[in-house]
């Protein structure tokens, strides 16, 4: 039964099938950039790169050959891209990679970037819809971005139009002094059985309100719980991409005192920085937190597998794992409450910048309550500042004011990275040294990572005095490690030994993994620890994994084995679907064993009735009251259209009002005497709405910062063929906000007409039409331009009501005599384009120059 529950794939589970065409920013390295990049989208938010686009859009086409040969796709890539002036050659197999296949083009998700190009880093902002790229190669625009400097104070002299200007992501037009916002009301009871019990065991549920606004030209938002508590939860002003690519966060949830309006509360906080998590890591273990929106569902990835997974209760989340080699890698996904995917970010659990590029810096700033800290009375402060000294040398410098129960903590931190670019292998050396600035703690840190071939290795030493040794339990630890991959399969060999006082730790770890296809793996590890103080002791672990991840479903089977335990073996398995956007339900089902405790059962369904009601109930047997039905509600108002339907999901999210009509005179406002266009649907993926008898629409719940394309689709609807409107536009927004578009339907016209030339020779009368344009100018502008046919005759689509006046742009060398050099022709407003014959020009004399 337990091998059916973990590995037969239930009949009802959805196979997503369905890409979209969908457009985002995409940055590669420091200088390239595109604002509406064509990717392809699937409805749970992931997104999806052409390779072989992305390998022109980069400019590697000269420099790189792709090719697919069975299974394996492989890439070379030239010497010249390279510090260390060496080729690579680079084979992967497609069922290894997230990859999907539309008209024959193969399409990589992007993390399939990084594991197919060497890459640095990949990022995904997805408050600006950016997928910013750092390669470890060079680009061929890096050779000539000196030159294009050089040219470019030419360039804008002779035209201002030439210099591209920076993406403003601040949106400093659209902001406000104050706005109405958005209000969100959500009623939630924890167990619905309480709120019929009497006296202390009653509980009615709680009633939060959380609204965001624009104010002081920032991002508003303040959370508050009305019932039972009347507590103020957190309350911030951010100002996102103020300074380049940083957060200003003025407040965040660094608050003493319980009461929003009484006299003893005091909000404090500010931060200034690009990450929305942090990592902090111990010797294996790796903790990282972050913040996401309430009742969002948070994943953690290591190494592309569900590892583990929260509800968020309040603002944050924290997950405790441990890595198994160095090569591990982490993604964090958020959902919100509806399975909808809202953000995913690779961790960088490195805890350090990336190396940075000859005279680039970057920091970060914080001073407030740590909400993970022991004293929340103290304020923290972390300041940071990284700096290339060289495209192969960084220097960091941290500095750390921090308290933790009674204890101060105040030390600063100094960081060298360096990269050996001119070495047969590959070699980072990373040096840290930590320095107390109120007792005599110092702490040396050395890494040194190398790659020969596919195996990786990994040396640390580590060195700690007074505090920070008693804080680290170690005064010395050294570690070693090897790791590598063989096509689906990979493994690690690991030494650490650790000093402290009389006491020393030697563990000795081994592990590997098989990947039997894309969605199931297979992992085996043993460790032994031999400890020695006043007598040694020894132990073996063993832990054994089968995962098995597919869309919305993780399956997972545990067997730990522990020598000191007293249930050495222990084995759980674990089933999951997480609720999608095109399902109302989700359940998980866990059973645990062990000699100890023998069964524990634990089970969870959650059904949505609709986006803002929501039943879970869940079965524990290790509880006293093994069963509980929770119930919730919620719903986002409008503040300045509190009457209208709103299917927002948070207030941050926005919305668009407008209307759609026949704009007879193409002056972009609707006049009395212009009829509405009724039925038209517009949407932004899957939301989407119709405009009503007024041609009026409203659509809502629109994720801000985003570049979200908005589509026209009037199929179905009769709408004369001369009447034109853009079928798609891309719309951003800030929190809590909205825009207000008219879309006219433009009725465009066409004009016909002739040049006639006086009695000439062929050869003139051929020169003469390869040689000559008929230009359209509106109120004194270039509007448009036109070559006739070799016979003289021309046509003009696509005009707009208005007046215009046609010239001949002659570019021979003979001169020319016309018996009118302009002809003027008005396209007069309707509820259709009109059809203008008969505009003509006559050409009297053609000379050659004397």
């Amino acid at each position: 039964m337990l091998y059916s529950l973990l590995f037969i794939h239930p009949t009802f589970a959805n196979t997503q099938d369905e890409y979209f065409d969908d457009m985002i920013t995409l940055k590669v390295g420091r200088y390239l950039k595109q604002e509406f990049y064509e990717v392809k989208s699937d409805y749970d938010g992931g997104i999806y790169i052409a390779i072989k686009d992305f390998i022109a859009f980069s400019e590697l086409r000269e420099y790189s050959k792709l090719s697919i040969e069975g299974e394996n796709i492989k890439l070379f890539m030239a010497a010249s891209l390279f510090p260390d002036s060496k080729a690579r050659y680079i084979t992967k197999k497609l069922t290894n990679l997230n990859t999907i296949i539309i008209d024959g083009q193969i399409y990589l998700d992007p993390q399939g970037i990084s594991e197919l190009l060497p890459i640095k880093a990949v990022q995904w902002r997805a408050e600006s819809y950016t997928l910013v790229i750092s390669p470890d190669f060079s680009l061929p625009l890096d050779y000539r971005i000196a030159a294009q400097r050089r040219k470019r104070g030419i360039e804008e002299e002779k035209n201002s139009q030439s210099a591209t200007p920076e993406k403003d992501f601040f949106m400093q037009e659209d902001r406000k002094l104050i706005d109405f916002g958005m209000l969100k009301l959500r009623y939630d009871i924890n167990d619905i059985s309480s709120y019929f019990k009497n006296g202390a065991e009653q509980n009615k549920g709680n009633v939060d309100i959380e609204y965001s606004a624009q104010l002081l030209y920032g991002d508003f938002n303040i959370r508050h719980s009305l019932y039972p508590n009347k507590n103020l939860a957190n309350i911030s002003l951010k100002y996102p991409y103020i300074l380049q690519d940083k957060t200003l966060i003025i407040g965040d949830n660094y608050i003493r005192g319980n009461n929003l309006l009484g006299y003893n509360s005091n909000i404090r906080g500010l931060s200034i920085s690009d990450n929305d998590y942090t990592v902090t890591r111990s010797g294996q273990n790796v903790t990282i937190r972050g913040r996401a929106a309430a009742n969002a569902m948070v994943e953690i990835y290591q190494n592309g597998k569900v590892a583990d997974y929260q509800r968020i209760e309040g603002v944050e989340y924290e997950f405790t794992l441990e890595m198994r080699s160095q090569n591990d890698a982490f993604t964090i996904k958020i959902f919100d409450r509806n399975g909808v995917l809202l953000t995913e970010e690779i961790v960088n659990v490195m805890q350090g910048n990336d190396f940075l590029s000859a005279g680039e810096w970057d920091y970060n700033f914080f001073y407030g309550q740590n909400p993970q800290a022991e004293n929340k009375a103290w304020d923290d402060r972390t300041y940071g500042i990284a700096y290339g000294v060289s495209n192969n040398l960084s220097y960091y410098f941290d500095y750390y004011n921090t308290r933790n129960e009674d204890t101060l903590y105040q030390y600063a931190k100094h960081k060298l990275a360096y990269r050996f670019s001119t070495l047969f292998v590959p070699l980072v050396a990373n040096l840290s040294y930590y320095d107390s600035l109120t007792e005599r703690s110092q702490g040396y840190i050395g890494e040194l990572s190398s790659e020969i071939f596919s195996h990786k290795l990994f040396y640390s030493y580590e060195r700690f005095s007074h505090l920070l040794a008693q804080d680290e339990n170690k005064d010395r630890y050294q570690q070693v490690e090897i790791s590598g991959n063989y096509g689906r399969s990979d493994y690690f060999f690991r030494f650490s030994n650790k000093k402290y006082q009389d006491h020393t730790e030697n563990i000795y770890n081994t592990g590997v993994s098989y990947d039997v296809n894309k969605v199931l793996r297979i992992k085996a590890d043993l460790g032994k620890t031999v400890q020695k103080q006043s007598e040694q002791q020894h132990n073996h672990t063993v832990k054994i994994d089968v995962d098995y991840n597919e869309g919305d479903f993780t399956y997972n089977l545990n067997a730990n084995y522990n020598q000191r335990r007293e249930a050495k073996w222990q084995y759980i398995a674990r089933l999951r679907k997480r609720l999608h956007q095109q399902t109302n339900f989700a359940y998980s089902v866990e059973v645990n064993y062990n000699k100890s405790d023998h069964f524990t059962l634990g089970i969870t369904f959650e059904y949505k009735f609709n986006d803002f009601f929501k039943i879970d109930a869940d079965y524990d047997s290790k509880r006293a009251q093994p069963h509980k039905v929770r119930a919730s509600y919620e719903t986002v108002i409008n503040m300045k259209k509190p009457f209208l339907t709103n299917h927002a999901k948070y207030p941050d999210n926005g919305y668009l009002e407008g209307r759609i009509f026949v704009d007879k005179n193409a002056n972009g406002e609707k006049d009395i005497d212009e009829e509405p266009v009724v039925g038209v649907g517009v949407a932004i993926g899957k939301n989407k709405v119709k405009t009503d008898r007024a041609g009026s629409f409203y659509l809502s719940n629109i994720s801000p910062y985003r570049s979200n394309k908005l589509h026209y689709d009037y199929s179905g609807i009769m709408v004369d063929p001369t009447l034109r409107a853009n079928s798609a536009e891309v719309i951003e927004l800030i929190p809590a906000s909205g825009k207000k578009l008219s879309v006219g339907l433009v009725p465009l016209s066409l004009v016909m007409g002739s040049i006639y030339l006086p009695e000439i020779a062929d050869s003139i009368s051929k020169k003469f039409f390869s040689y000559v344009e008929i230009v359209v100018e509106k109120n004194g502008n270039y509007y448009s331009s036109v070559s006739p046919e070799y016979d003289g005759f021309f046509v003009l689509q696509d005009l707009k009501p208005g007046k215009y006046n046609l010239r001949i742009n002659y570019l021979g060398s003979e001169k020319i005599t016309l018996a009118k050099d302009v002809l003027s022709i008005n396209v007069l407003p309707g509820d259709t384009g009109d059809f203008y014959e008969g505009i003509d020009f006559k050409v009297t004399a053609i000379e050659a120059k004397k």
